[in-house]
């Protein structure tokens, strides 16, 4: 039960830092190479939690094998919630410094 929790809690935070990121960031033009480099990564991995999020409903928690099984799927989802919690808001911050330049408006 508390291995389910996690896994919720872990994949719903790092879904709301990716979904959060790019409502902040509205690229014009969201091909570009450097639009690529800042943005789709998190777009993919916003895609991938939302992925897990709807398995994880529909067929619920496998039954846990071993420490090492649960210490690295739960270190892995920490650690890219991580990043994009370190990516959300260091562009929050970039927006504070920045307000009459958005990136997006290149």
């Amino acid at each position: 039960m508390l291995y389910a929790l996690a896994l919720y809690v872990l994949l719903g935070v790092g879904l709301a830092a990716s979904v959060g990121f790019i409502v902040l960031h509205r690229p014009r033009h969201p091909f570009r190479l450097t639009e690529v480099n800042a943005s789709w990564w998190v777009i993919i991995v916003g895609l991938w939690y939302a992925r897990s999020l709807i398995l994880l409903g529909a067929r619920g928690v496998r039954p846990v094998q071993s420490w090492w099984d649960t210490a690295v799927s739960i270190g892995l989802l920490i650690a890219i919630d991580a990043l994009l919690l370190v990516r959300f808001f260091s562009y929050l911050r970039y927006l504070r410094a920045h307000p009459e330049d958005p990136p997006a408006a290149s």
